[in-house]
């Protein structure tokens, strides 16, 4: 067997297809050929001594963690990588690669921006949420992660996305939506909240930039404080109002000081609620064909910009 990978040989220069050693699994780590993009899933090759859960043969989405521990063994832009359990998930047959290849760090991003940000208890049994929830930038994937997790918590959902995806957030569980575009949103959402006879407490922002996080902690601020979690930082030069908690999410954590965690949210909640379809792939998928000589060609469209999907590279 081969291993292509596409390798930065150095700071900001383009992908390099080169071919690397395959990696071999150590202790909880699992080696698979994968779908590329910024997650993975594929067929796993082989596992290393002490992991139970899986074995040869599994269809699986995974968590890459590279960016964490630099190694380029478990970098997603190859044929095969070794991935940790703890971020690793069973797909059902009924599953393509490509729905699989696009949860991972959505799940990841929203999923510890919730529980551990946001301070929610992971439900052992039937306890749920229950409030208003906003989510800003719901029709991205971690948004729409963020959707569907809250919709599970049975929180009513209060979603913030373009016209065009309206439809497809609801489907996600959000039950009010509405169109960042428009002057009066921040209104529209206190005016919904305060008709349904719910209090905001928490959000999601998803986008997190060109004032979309003073904006969402504007609300809670209305709504008489809350917490509200954020993919980037928040502008230093804007004011942070007294009665908002506000937390950068890192996803990350699932691969650091929160390995269990980990666990819980793929070898549990992920693999069960794509089961029992709680939660969907999202958003739409954008296949980009060629395999790992494409990366780069993914890479340059990623940032000409995209609305409500995500791009895809097969490679079998």
């Amino acid at each position: 067997m081969s291993n292509t990978a596409a390798v930065i040989p150095e700071a900001k220069a383009c992908l390099q297809i080169q071919d690397r050693p395959i990696p071999q699994p150590q202790g909880s780590e699992i080696l698979y050929p994968n779908v590329l993009g910024s997650d993975i899933s594929g067929i796993v090759e082989s596992i290393g001594p002490k992991v139970k859960r899986f074995k040869k043969g599994d269809r699986v989405t995974g968590y890459a963690t590279a960016i964490i521990n630099q190694d380029p063994n478990h970098g997603a832009f190859q044929q095969y990588i070794l991935l940790n359990d703890n971020a690793t998930a069973r797909i059902p047959d009924s599953m393509s690669f490509e729905e699989g290849a696009i949860l991972p760090m959505a799940i990841a991003t929203a999923g510890v921006g919730i529980f551990l940000d946001l301070g929610i208890p992971c439900p052992t049994g039937t306890e749920k949420q229950s409030g208003g929830f906003l989510v800003w930038g719901a029709s991205s994937s971690v948004g729409s992660a963020a959707v569907q997790i809250a919709r599970w918590l049975d929180c009513t959902v209060y979603a913030v996305a373009s016209p065009r995806h309206h439809s497809k957030t609801r489907e996600y569980g959000a039950s009010h939506v509405f169109d960042y575009n428009d002057s009066n949103v921040l209104t529209n959402i206190e005016n919904a909240a305060t008709g349904n006879g719910d209090t905001i407490r928490l959000a999601y922002d998803a986008i997190s930039e060109n004032g979309t996080s003073e904006q969402v902690a504007s609300v809670l601020e209305q709504q008489g404080g809350g917490k509200l979690v954020i993919t980037l930082p928040f502008p230093e030069t804007a004011k942070k109002p007294d009665n908002v908690e506000i937390s950068a999410t890192l996803a990350p954590r699932i691969n650091t000081d929160s390995k269990e965690f980990g666990a819980w949210l793929f070898n549990d909640f992920l693999e069960r609620s794509l089961v029992d379809k709680t939660f969907v792939p999202s958003p739409a998928i954008e296949k980009v064909e060629g395999g790992i000589a494409s990366v780069q060609k993914a890479l340059d469209l990623h940032r000409k910009g995209l609305s409500g999907k995500k791009l895809v590279i097969p490679l079998f």
